[in-house]
């Protein structure tokens, strides 16, 4: 929330016009008056009596006027101190003597000319404030002197005269008379007129209650919830009584559980702006001044625009899009709710979306509510509505509204959470107190504001008036989400150990160290990830590819071809950017002026019809199964398919790609080994898709990362680098798995042969059948010869028959299309070999395995021979309950929605960044039977709507 250096620089500001305590003249001198000569003299201000000539000369000359001139002793004192002052008129630290502790400190300040002649006789650690005072006035003496003019001196040296933060005046007058003529002076101040935003404040209510004093704890409660930005919370804490952020005062409790996650790393602000993933919410914006407002605010001028981009457009209904999508940074919808202790209607619902279940949302709701029965008002952002006696009006539904605002359940597809109009208007019309209520209004306008369109999606009430056991009958404790409240030290990713089974010694998760995207920035990526990050030029299609380096910074950058998000032609039909729609049964995208779409072939219906078909294979290719490995690393069932896909007959060879060795046909330099290293690229251009890698058998192995590996003997090795030390066999890169059977062969639903099944999931492959792959599979009721499916886990189950499969399989299901071009345009921006390991199939479904909360479920995922990647979340037990297998498909429509909305926990992560449409595709499958991959529309579980959205 806070940083160091802000902390630091504000203790600075708060103390600089404190009353005078100087014993010099309070304690001798004023002690040698009386009345209203006495009065006169305690109320000098230091700052200006010691630092400001005429200001000095003006209250001498007010002290005349009271003070009789007869006070011989008096006015001895007074001159013995101007004389003392007048020795080093020039020091910037004069202003700060009134924080010196000790009277000898405080007569050594008054005549020091240097920080280094209060060392003698001023302990650092007994007076903090004084030093850190006297380093602000040195900072503020630098600054200023680079001003030229007397305008920007003046701005810079009333940003130091300020008692508290300075104020938006004081920065925006900094901002105009400086930058233009004076850029030093903007540079040199830029840390202290930052304003950084607050995430997620309401985090910190705990912090309230840590101090001893009402006022205090009261005032602390209500800054978290009203203000938007660190300064304005600290200034309003010391004005409410809780007393500045000094370590040596009585409300160190609260201060230190303020700057307890501080310790942050430089900025990356030049890299990636304030906020490089808040920054692609930008394209969200439906007006073009909204859109620059947004730009501004999360590249480098947060101090400037905040104001007028909260004001503008985040409280405005028509940037509803803009307002989520930068909410699903900060608080991204995840499965389960528990553990709540006033909201309790909301626990027990392991497989409905919250953005914010937690104990500190849990009492913000408990005090919405105390807050609106004691005042009668109903506090809004934006509103104060006078309500009832809401203890005998509705208390229930009361209740429900000030939890759903604070714990943020989320609409299923569209992760929406706003409330139902229905429920807004009814609950409104019954309790609002129209009488206090200024004319004009109404309930359905109030609802206007507040909720979505009745016809759009929303948050009912209604599930949230009853306890959910009659919901949820299951044992909750068959899910665990053991990432959820991010228990790692900040700047760490958490990642699910689905590694860890029952009865093993291991930790439910672990932490990696990562990166922030920008210095607020709450979303951290792991390190070694590349991201995307826009420009903050802020031009549209305008980004760059940067990586997540091991100091925590964001590093190596490199930009991208510029391309244009242009809509796309179909014929003399105009697509919008980001559209999906269908060109008979197969689903097409557009993204930057170019259509992806899947390849079936498709039996046309009867006129008016939307009920298509597949007669065959893609291409109408015969369904023999002849493999055949691409140079892309993916295998198909034969070479009709391969073509079909693109790949002409020098692009693929004979055979599996998993029972083919590329060491066989490569050679190393001399000093190097061979291992063999399959993966499936996403891109045919520019760069070989290696199989294989070349290990340095000179090199020290324990000075290369460790990418854990493992043998066929079943032993784990830290890196590759010792496996081929050791002269072991390579049998799947990532740590040995456990809870999967070494025993083989096993057909993959990607038509390859693993020698284990554990192969095949350290491949993030599904299992299709036991034994050698033998058939391809037709999307029909027809089943593959030679086959024979294994039982489904759970009878008549939500599933899906994966594309050229042959068995049924119970999980969640979506078919993702991805943007060829932008993954050609990364691979040209990046120019490396390294960063191919990052665009390949494996990649992509391990980064949308660590969006997957749920520990009970795991991604799966293969490149179909439809031309688009089929993603299952499968339960990681052979056994699942019901709730674990609903928990699977949950997460599959979290992951398919993600995609569809563009959110930024998408588009930052380069892995994930081509994705430009998902469709949810399970539907109930059968052991008996497979099941159509593509259901009507109207029988599909989809994220989006498909009405409207069939060219022929």
């Amino acid at each position: 929330m806070f940083t160091r250096r802000a902390y630091f620089a504000h203790v600075l500001v708060l103390f600089l016009n404190s009353p005078l305590i100087f014993a010099t003249l309070e304690g001798n001198c004023c002690s040698r008056a009386e009345g209203a000569c006495r009065s006169a003299c305690e109320q000098l201000s230091p700052s200006n009596f010691a630092a400001d000539t005429q200001a000095r000369l003006q209250r001498v000359a007010d002290l005349e006027n009271v003070c009789n001139p007869q006070l011989f002793h008096f006015w001895r004192c007074i001159n013995g101190t101007l004389e003392e002052i007048n020795k080093s008129p020039h020091w910037h630290g004069r202003p700060c003597c009134t924080f010196a502790q000790s009277e000898r400190c405080k007569e050594a300040c008054l005549s020091a000319n240097s920080r280094s002649d209060l060392v003698s006789n001023c302990r650092y650690s007994d007076e903090l404030a004084l030093f850190t005072c006297v380093d602000r006035q040195k900072l503020g003496a630098e600054c200023c002197s680079n001003a030229r003019s007397l305008e920007c001196e003046g701005a810079c040296r009333a940003v130091f005269r300020s008692q508290l933060t300075p104020s938006h005046q004081v920065r925006m007058a900094v901002t105009e008379a400086c930058s233009q003529n004076s850029p030093k002076v903007t540079h040199c101040l830029k840390n202290i007129i930052r304003v950084a935003p607050v995430a997620n404040p309401h985090k910190y209510l705990h912090c309230c209650e840590k101090s001893t004093d009402s006022q205090c704890r009261e005032s602390c409660r209500k800054s978290l919830r009203i203000k938007s930005t660190d300064h304005e919370i600290i200034d309003s804490l010391q004005e409410g009584g809780c007393g500045p952020p000094l370590l040596h005062l009585s409300s160190l409790p609260l201060w230190q559980c303020f700057m307890q996650k501080t310790e942050d790393k430089e900025s990356n602000v030049d890299r990636t702006g304030l906020d490089a993933a808040k920054l692609h919410c930008c394209y969200r914006a439906v007006s073009p001044q909204c859109r620059r407002l947004c730009l501004e605010t999360f590249s480098t001028e947060w101090t400037k625009s905040w104001e007028n981009f909260d004001k503008e457009c985040l409280s405005h209904t028509s940037e509803e899009s803009l307002f989520y999508c930068l909410e699903e940074v900060e608080e991204p919808c995840e499965l389960g709710c528990d553990g709540l202790s006033y909201c309790t209607n909301f626990n027990n619902r392991p497989t409905q979306l919250f953005r914010s279940c937690s104990n500190v949302a849990d009492e913000a709701a408990r005090y919405d509510v105390a807050l609106w029965q004691q005042q009668g008002t109903l506090v809004l952002p934006g509103l104060q509505l006078p309500v009832k006696n809401i203890s005998s009006c509705s208390p229930q539904a009361w209740k429900a509204v000030a939890c759903t605002i604070q714990i943020k359940p989320c609409q299923r597809h569209s992760h929406i959470n706003t409330i139902c109009r229905e429920d807004c208007f009814e609950l409104l019309n019954r309790c609002l107190d129209w009488d206090r209520m200024p004319k004009g209004h109404s309930a359905a306008a109030v609802c206007n504001k507040l909720s979505s369109n009745s016809a759009g999606p929303c948050v009912s009430l209604q599930p949230f008036l009853e306890p959910s056991n009659a919901l949820y009958p299951y044992r909750l404790d068959q899910l665990t989400t053991p990432c959820r409240g991010d228990p790692c030290p900040f700047g760490q990713v958490c990642s699910v150990n689905r590694n860890c089974r029952l009865g093993l010694h291991c930790p439910a998760y672990t932490c990696t160290p990562g990166c922030k995207l920008g210095e607020v920035s709450q979303y951290i990526v792991p390190e070694g990830s590349y991201v995307r990050i826009p420009a903050p030029s802020g031009q549209k299609g305008y980004l760059k590819i940067c990586r997540c380096m091991s100091d925590g910074s964001i590093g190596k950058c490199q930009p991208m071809p510029y391309f244009p998000l242009e809509a796309c032609w179909l014929g003399v039909k105009q697509i919008d950017h980001g559209a999906w729609f269908y060109m008979e049964c197969n689903v097409c995208s557009c993204y930057a002026g170019e259509i992806t779409c899947t390849k079936k072939q498709c039996d046309i219906p009867a006129l008016g019809g939307h009920d298509f078909t597949y007669t065959s294979l893609p291409c109408n290719c015969a369904r023999h199964y002849v493999p055949v490995c691409g140079r892309n690393g993916n295998t198909y069932p034969n070479s009709c398919l391969a073509k079909c896909a693109g790949l002409t007959d020098a692009d693929f060879e004979f055979g599996q790609c998993e029972s083919l060795n590329a060491c066989d046909s490569k050679t190393c330099p001399e000093g190097e080994t061979c291992v063999r290293a399959r993966q499936v690229c996403l891109s045919l251009l520019h760069k070989p898709c290696k199989q294989y890698q070349c290990v340095n058998k000179r090199e020290a192995c324990s000075s290369l990362p460790k990418e854990h590996v493992c043998d066929t003997d079943g032993q784990e090795h830290h890196n590759i680098c010792f496996l081929a030390r050791y002269g072991k066999t390579l049998a799947y890169h990532g740590p040995c798995l456990h809870g999967c059977s070494n025993s083989g062969p096993v057909c993959g639903v990607d038509a390859n042969t693993y020698v284990t099944e554990c192969a095949a999931q350290a491949q993030y492959v599904a299992i299709d059948y036991r034994g050698p792959c033998t058939s391809v599979g037709l999307a029909t009721t027809h089943r593959c010869a030679r086959v024979v499916c294994p039982p489904l886990p759970i009878p008549d189950c939500v599933g899906i028959t994966p594309p050229g499969a042959c068995c049924p399989v119970c999980a969640g299901a979506l078919r993702i299309l991805y943007s060829q071009k932008q993954v050609d345009r990364a691979l040209y921006a990046l120019k490396e070999g390294a960063a191919m390991g990052s665009l390949t199939v494996s990649a992509v479904i391990r980064a949308l395995d660590r969006l997957i909360q749920v520990a009970e479920c795991s991604a799966r995922g293969h490149l179909t021979i439809e031309l688009d990647l089929m993603v299952l979340v499968i339960p990681v037990t052979p056994r699942p309950s019901a709730l674990q297998l609903e928990a699977c498909v949950r997460e599959a429509e979290k992951l398919a929605s993600l995609i569809h909305r563009g959110s930024p926990r998408i588009l930052s992560e380069l892995s994930l960044s081509a994705l430009t449409e998902a469709t949810v595709v399970h539907s109930e499958v059968t052991s008996a039977a497979s099941l159509l991959v593509f259901p009507s529309c109207a029988a599909m579980l989809v994220a989006v709507l498909c009405a409207g959205k069939f060219l022929t």
